[in-house]
């Protein structure tokens, strides 16, 4: 057990930032996909790992009120944009990601105070798209339209992926997709594992209930060559790093 520096070099080739989690723990996936990250609860993550799913989120639910609301607007326009809003939170939803999952705030809001887990996954890199963090509303000549599908092109990708830039702690990578495309179970929507969607890590929050040897049991019933392992806090600085002893 250890970690191996000697990936590093390979991630960073890659395009990935030099102090990514992960880059001492695995190598980096194959060039077609791309490393993404995704913070839970550990009671979501053991559904996940054993339904093979992940959830979709509805662009209504998230904890962002500006959600899909980037373009600046004039006045007389707000009701219809709340109209096109709602209309494209009913056609579409998304699967949030982070691009690394060392920042402890990241664990404290989304990964259940630290409880939780993270689960890493290897996405098609056609489907993930960064999102853009902006002081300001973008400016762009627009009519709002009822219908999603009407929207300009430019304007779509606009609404899906501008964020103020307050939020750019997260890091955001999202996939956005057709609701008509996702499986539906109590009126929830999940989007399966596949070849699209791969889990390739497990990370346990430092303070994870959820053993570390339980947790391995499960994904490798699972799963093959999915590495599962403990996080701690950093000794030097603020973030949260591989427990090396967990490390395979």
């Amino acid at each position: 057990m250890g970690m191996h520096p000697e990936y590093r070099a390979r991630w960073v080739a890659m395009g990935y930032k030099s102090t990514v989690g992960s880059a001492e723990v695995v190598p980096p996936p194959p060039k077609e996909y791309r490393r993404v990250f995704h913070l839970t609860s550990a009671h979501h993550g053991i559904s996940d790992i054993s339904l093979h799913h992940l959830k979709v989120a509805r662009f209504s639910d998230l904890n962002d009120p500006f959600e899909l609301m980037a373009v600046r607007s004039q006045a007389r326009y707000r009701e219809k944009s709340a109209s096109t809003k709602a209309a494209v939170d009913g056609k579409y939803g998304l699967l949030c990601f982070s691009a690394d999952w060392t920042n402890p705030v990241l664990w404290g809001h989304y990964g259940d105070k630290h409880r939780g887990v993270c689960l890493g996954f290897n996405v098609v890199r056609d489907l993930a798209e960064e999102v853009l963090y902006e002081n300001k509303r973008v400016v762009r000549d627009w009519e709002e339209a009822e219908q999603p599908d009407l929207l300009d092109a430019e304007v779509r990708k606009a609404l899906f992926r501008t964020k103020f830039a307050s939020w750019s702690y997260e890091e955001e990578w999202r996939v956005v997709l057709p609701l008509s495309d996702a499986q539906t179970v109590a009126g929830l929507y999940f989007w399966p594992f596949g070849p699209k969607l791969q889990l390739a890590e497990v990370i346990l929050g430092h303070v994870c209930p959820l053993p570390l040897s339980d947790a391995r049991a499960l994904v490798n019933k699972h799963y093959d060559n999915v590495t599962t392992i403990a996080s701690r806090l950093a000794d030097g600085h603020f973030g949260v790093v591989p427990n090396e002893d967990t490390v395979p």
